[in-house]
């Protein structure tokens, strides 16, 4: 037996149990209010009777509704038989009878139905409501994620801001050496298969939760509670990943700079700053030649007194 039928099983079951209990419940109540009839010998017990019917059939549907109503015939057959013999009636009483069995028996099915339909709406509504869900979250990961390469784009990274503060944090900025030029060479269709290898390499070394484009043939990356050794023995894989690149078996001269901090987010901001001061590490690694990266601590006062432009992309930090 698979795990689904067992589980399936055992909803059936659960759901099983629960309608004996509502029928042990009902029962109960309903005797309940036969010894209150009983007792005060009240003159017409039906009413107080049917009040207990209509209760305890809209609260549990059908089942429920069956016991209530033959506990309250059996009751009528007693109050209206003969000297309480259950089998004798006068021609009136008897009429009573049927009418009362009438009564029941419509009040029952009506609102046996009225709960059954209820039940089935409300059915229908959590399969919706399941429905909706799934469907927002594959629409919220599809808004997240970034359509050519899929890793996280920059909704995505809004969204996570949370997910850093006050913890020890590394974060990189990857941008492919002259990216244009290999477009201009090998075409943008080739360009956008290059940029899909990058981003496996990155989820290879860094793990997807931490990877996001940010734009172009950047990459951003950000990895909370890593020590710095390890930080860079990913970063040396990485490096050996890009330089094995190939398409179709061709090799191509794919390589990339980098610039990264490390340091606690303590402040809102400091994220931002930290994106920032990594950008000016990478115009850096770009300055010293390229295929290269440069890393330093996170500094506050130093990443708060880099102009805009200080990364030379015209202060794209301010988009985020």
């Amino acid at each position: 037996m698979t795990l689904g039928s067992r589980a399936g099983g055992s909803n059936r079951g659960s759901g099983k149990d629960g309608q004996i209990r509502h029928v042990a419940i009902s029962l109960a109540a309903m005797m309940l209010l036969v010894g209150v009839v009983f007792v005060f010998k009240l003159p017409n017990p039906n009413m107080l009777l049917i009040t207990g019917l209509a209760v305890f059939t809209s609260l549990y549907g059908f089942p429920s509704g069956i016991v209530c109503a033959a506990v309250m015939i059996v009751y009528s057959m007693y109050f209206f038989s003969t000297e309480h013999s259950m089998f004798a009636y006068t021609a009136l009483n008897l009429e009573k009878m049927a009418v009362i069995v009438l009564g029941v028996t419509l009040t029952t099915v009506f609102i046996g139905n009225l709960k059954r339909q209820q039940e089935q709406a409300n059915r229908k509504l959590r399969e919706m409501n399941e429905s909706l869900a799934e469907d927002n979250a594959a629409l919220q990961e599809a808004t997240a994620t970034d359509a050519l390469t899929g890793v996280h784009n920059r909704f995505a990274l809004r969204r996570d801001y949370s997910r850093f503060a006050n913890r020890d944090v590394h974060v990189m900025m990857v941008d492919l050496d002259d990216f244009k030029g290999f477009n201009d060479r090998f075409g943008h269709q080739m360009g956008d298969r290059i940029l899909c290898q990058l981003s496996l390499a990155l989820v290879e070394c860094f793990g997807g939760e931490w990877c996001y484009r940010y734009g172009g043939d950047e990459f951003l990356i950000i990895v909370p509670d890593v020590q710095e050794s390890d930080f860079l023995a990913k970063l040396e894989k990485l490096k050996r990943l890009v330089k094995d690149i190939d398409v179709d078996g061709q090799r191509l001269p794919a390589h990339f700079s980098a610039g990264y901090v490390h340091g606690v987010c303590e402040l809102s901001y400091d994220l931002r700053l930290m994106m920032h001061q990594a950008d000016s590490n990478l115009y850096d690694a770009k300055a010293l030649g390229k295929d290269c990266y440069v890393g330093r601590a996170f500094s506050r006062v130093f990443a708060e007194a880099l102009p805009d432009n200080a990364d030379g992309f015209g202060g794209r930090m301010t988009d985020v």
